[in-house]
């Protein structure tokens, strides 16, 4: 029973969350009714790749005064399952390495994954939690700092599983280079140009800005993805 729950953590219930999320994603971007920025005269009866963020999904109205329930609903709805999987996956992560007997330092490492996950799970539910329009602040501050926690908790996952005797390092050399990548994001979006209400930008900024978030969120996923699939080939040795 104690690995079936590890499984469903570690290897089930991700994939369910993000073929959700997809889902979800795409229904809502269908739904989405459009968007306008006057500065950049910039006018969109759909949702674009390139000029709107994934939270403009999950706002309350689109930036040109239409009603977004729909679109709001699925992505915010989504985005609070992704933080659940996050807490429920490394609340699970030590568990696989302490049901191997694996190596003191790999078990050690994923025993500190385990809070720091909670709190990015707890970020990115906040994310979808709170809409950006009903909060701008609080939602940039969850969205930025969900970002840097999973910073931090990428290199305890990569360490965890670069000291186990049973993972391939592999693993932990595909998460590094999702961290590499997520810190160039992370300089984006600290350093970069400010994008927000009241604020003059260029469309260049604006691209930058959108197209590097999606990147990183797909970045995301899939590095995920090949995690599961590790686990699922480690799980069989549990057994």
């Amino acid at each position: 029973m104690r690995n079936k729950r590890i499984y469903f953590g570690l290897v089930r219930f991700p994939i369910v969350a993000i073929s959700i999320f997809f889902i979800c994603f795409l229904l809502a971007a269908l739904l989405f009714p459009g968007s306008e920025i006057e500065h950049l005269h910039f006018k969109s009866d759909m949702y674009s790749l390139t000029h709107n963020f994934l939270s403009g999904l999950g706002g309350l109205e689109t930036s040109s005064g239409e009603t977004n329930t729909a679109s709001s609903i699925l992505f915010n709805g989504s985005l609070v399952l992704v933080g659940a999987t996050l807490v429920l996956f490394y609340m699970r992560f030590k568990d696989i390495f302490t049901a191997l007997g694996d190596s003191e330092k790999s078990i050690k490492f994923a025993r500190f994954s385990q809070p720091v996950g909670l709190v990015a799970g707890v970020l990115f539910a906040g994310v979808g939690i709170v809409p950006y329009d009903l909060h701008f602040a609080a939602h940039v501050f969850f969205a930025n700092y969900a970002f840097l926690v999973l910073f931090i908790l990428c290199i305890l996952h990569s360490l965890t599983v670069y000291h186990s005797n049973f993972m391939s390092n592999r693993y932990a050399l595909g998460y590094m280079l999702f961290c590499i990548v997520l810190l160039v994001y992370l300089y984006i979006i600290f350093l970069g140009p400010s994008i927000g209400p009241n604020t003059q930008y260029s469309e260049m900024d604006l691209m930058l800005q959108v197209i590097s978030q999606k990147t990183i969120v797909l970045s995301l996923i899939l590095s995920i993805l090949i995690q599961v699939y590790g686990f699922h080939g480690l799980f069989k040795k549990v057994n």
